[in-house]
Formats: C-alpha cells, sequence, structure tokens
C-alpha cells in the first residue's frame, strides 16, 4: 500500500450500516406516489445524486413536483433512521482512531445530503476525525464520475498519490480507481453480488476494517 496521508471514507454501507435503508426507499417514495416501482429501481438510481434522482423520478415517472420537493419528501423518509437507528459498522471508530494517531487527514464524501451525514455521524461519535463532510450534490453528479473525489482532494490540499479511496459499491470503487487514487474495497451484504468483481479492480478488499487494524 502506498504512502497515506489523506484518506476519502464514503459513508453509507462503508463506515456506517445504511444500506439496507437505502435499498428500499425509492420504492416506498413511488409507493406512497401511488406508483409501483420497477424491479430493478436501486439499480438504477445508486449511482445518481440526490438531485439526479429527483430529475429522474419526476421525467420517468411523471412527478409534477420539483426536485426540491422530491428530495424533502425523500429525506423525510429516511431522517429519522439517520438521526435515531442506523449503527456504525464494526471496527470502524477503532480504525479512524488508528489514522487519526497516524496524523492521516479524513473526510467523508457521500451521496447522502451534508445535513443528515453530520446527524448520523455525530451520533455514533466519529464526526470529530473528519476535516469535513461533502455530499454528491455539491458537484452535481454522483460517483459514476469523479468529480466529488477531485473535490475533496482540493478541499483536503491532497496528493492523490497519497490519498486512499473507500468505498462499497463497485461502480463508485472503478470511478476512484480509474481516477487515479489508491482503493479499497469494503464488504456489505448488500453488495455481496459485486464482491468478486471488486476484488478484482480495487487494490485491496477487506471484509471489515478488523483486517486494518494489525
Amino acid at each position: 500500500m502506498r504512502k497515506c496521508r489523506h484518506a476519502i471514507f464514503d459513508m453509507d454501507g462503508t463506515i456506517i450500516d445504511s444500506m439496507p435503508e437505502w435499498k428500499n426507499l425509492g420504492k416506498h417514495y413511488l409507493a406512497r406516489k401511488g406508483i409501483k416501482a420497477p424491479e430493478n429501481l436501486n439499480e438504477i438510481i445508486s449511482a445518481m445524486s440526490m438531485t439526479e434522482s429527483a430529475e429522474f423520478f419526476r421525467k420517468g415517472f411523471g412527478i409534477r413536483d420539483s426536485n426540491e420537493k422530491i428530495i424533502s419528501d425523500i429525506n423525510q423518509l429516511i431522517e429519522d433512521k439517520y438521526r435515531h437507528e442506523i449503527p456504525l459498522k464494526a471496527y470502524v471508530r477503532e480504525y479512524l482512531s488508528k489514522l487519526q494517531s497516524d496524523n492521516v487527514i479524513m473526510c467523508v464524501a457521500t451521496a447522502t445530503p451534508v445535513e443528515l451525514a453530520k446527524a448520523a455521524l455525530k451520533r455514533l461519535e466519529v464526526l470529530q476525525y473528519f476535516a469535513f463532510v461533502i455530499c454528491c450534490d455539491e458537484v452535481g453528479v454522483g460517483k459514476s464520475k469523479p468529480d466529488i473525489y477531485y473535490l475533496a482532494l482540493k478541499r483536503m490540499g491532497a496528493n492523490i498519490t497519497e490519498t486512499v479511496v473507500y468505498e462499497d459499491a463497485d461502480y463508485a470503487m472503478k470511478t476512484a480507481k480509474g481516477a487515479g487514487f489508491y482503493t479499497i474495497g469494503v464488504y456489505d451484504e448488500t453488495t455481496d453480488k459485486s464482491k468478486e468483481e471488486m476484488q478484482l479492480f480495487c487494490d485491496r478488499y477487506i471484509e471489515s476494517f478488523r483486517c486494518l487494524l494489525g
């Protein structure tokens, strides 16, 4: 592994166990509108930012609400989960503490709105490890493009050759890897089907953060 001075962490499915909540969120939102969601809805929107997802719902299902209203309605469906229920994944706190001891500067780059992300991380007592939290809506695209990783680099004043990206999703990992980052894939139950593929193209793959504590 190359020298690590900076670390960019995905949040959902990587450091917090929230993906089961997101998996059916789009379906629940459409159901409230009286619309039956396609079976592959989660696959379609998983790589999108919140704004891109809202635009997809508007154009794809004829929803007349604004993007802002759609995002607000979706956030309301999941907000309580972030503020009160979603747990930290195993050994995350210990690993963040280790990196802090090694003077590694860390940030979170997530598709989740910053306010919700910070609320969850603060409740779980790990927000203090991160220099900042950014979300995909700040760059206008999801993690199918590397914009959010470049923004994180800029804000940290980091060199890409000394920065590690941690992700649980194969499409995001491919984006980061293709952009030149050292990548560590993190196992999550919801991405189990893509585990073998991730192991092939990321620089390192871990079942849990315990693997990095030694």
